[in-house]
């Protein structure tokens, strides 16, 4: 057999993939083919990685929606009739001409700054009740305290109760799997023809909303630690228990205003090698994050170990695909390049 097909030592990148899938500008995904291809390897290992951290402070796939309930009363609070949405648009949204009525999401330089957003997303104008049927008008205010850390919310329409929801609420997941009765939520894009009816279904993903990423932690059944008999089945607070209009609602912890943590890399020649705690198959390896936004991750693997071993006999060509902690598409604009070095055993 030729050395040739016996390189110990590969590298791949993006900008090498002549067919990039960058019909929107974007990809998670790039394939490089081999000119010579690699034969009866018996292992790989990655040995570093260089890629930019594109994610925002709130990512545009999934953390971009906070869900809470409004009413007049107290008792009973958690019903569908009552669940509303405060919603940034994602960065990349173009509008539709002359239309005004949203707030983008956008790179963060402080709390301050995601909390001024919010409540310009929740403010007259800031969104639109056509598109976003869930929306009230200044239903609720956010805050940042610098001392404590923390962001709370509380009623902006006075004789109001409020209180947030859980990620895994039924009513919640309703409206991310699209199956509420009220209709999907929707942006007004450039593309559309002005109506809810043309407007694109904005993205989300299933288990992930902004209110985790604030904060507010609680699942649908989870007993705060201020739990009482007044407390109620759907308000996800440490008291579980609805507040009036003047009352500030804390959260259970500081906000964690990170897009990702964790970048997930993959390989299609790994056979089932690798997996995720999401039960994604061909794991390669897990970088964790350890730049600021829009800055570059280097990562040098520690040492060369035990590679992964579940290869096919003849590789041709290697997809890299990349996924965040979540199980989102980690996206990266196709001006951004991701290297990444293996070390190929025989």
């Amino acid at each position: 057999m030729s050395f040739a097909n016996r390189a110990n030592r590969l590298t791949l990148d993006a900008f090498s993939d002549a067919a990039l899938d960058n019909t929107d500008g974007t990809y998670a995904q790039f394939t490089n083919r081999l000119t010579t291809p690699i034969l009866n390897a018996k292992g790989i290992q990655l040995l570093s990685c260089n890629l930019v951290n594109s994610s925002l402070q709130l990512n545009d796939l999934g953390h971009l929606m906070f869900f809470y309930y409004a009413s007049s009363t107290q008792a009973s609070i958690a019903t569908s009739s009552n669940l509303k949405c405060v919603r940034l648009h994602p960065s990349n949204f173009v509008p539709y001409a002359g239309f005004t009525s949203f707030t983008l999401n956008s790179y963060f330089n402080t709390v301050q700054d995601v909390v001024t957003q919010l409540n310009a997303a929740a403010s007259t104008g800031g969104d639109s009740v056509t598109y976003n049927p869930f929306w009230l008008a200044n239903g609720v205010i956010f805050s940042y305290n610098s001392g404590t850390r923390r962001i709370s919310v509380q009623s902006g329409i006075s004789g109001n109760y409020i209180a947030p929801a859980a990620f895994d609420d039924p009513l919640v997941q309703a409206i991310l799997k699209g199956t509420a009765t009220s209709a999907p939520i929707k942006m007004n894009t450039y593309n559309s023809s002005n109506t809810y009816a043309t407007a694109k279904t904005q993205l989300t993903s299933l288990l992930v909303t902004m209110n985790s990423r604030l904060g507010f932690t609680l699942d649908y059944y989870a007993r705060g630690f201020w739990w009482n008999t007044n407390s109620q089945l759907g308000c996800a607070t440490s008291t579980g228990v609805p507040q009036l209009y003047g009352t500030v609602i804390p959260p259970d912890t500081t906000p964690i205003l990170l897009g990702s943590q964790n970048v997930n890399i993959y390989a299609d020649v790994i056979v089932g090698g690798g997996m995720d705690s999401l039960n994604n198959k061909n794991l390669l390896c897990s970088i964790p994050i350890s730049a600021p936004a829009l800055n570059v991750i280097p990562y040098t693997a520690s040492g060369v170990k035990r590679s992964i071993v579940s290869l096919p006999n003849e590789i041709y060509s290697i997809t890299i695909y990349l996924l965040d902690d979540q199980g989102l598409p980690f996206v990266s604009p196709t001006n951004y390049n991701v290297q990444i070095a293996l070390a190929v055993f025989y």
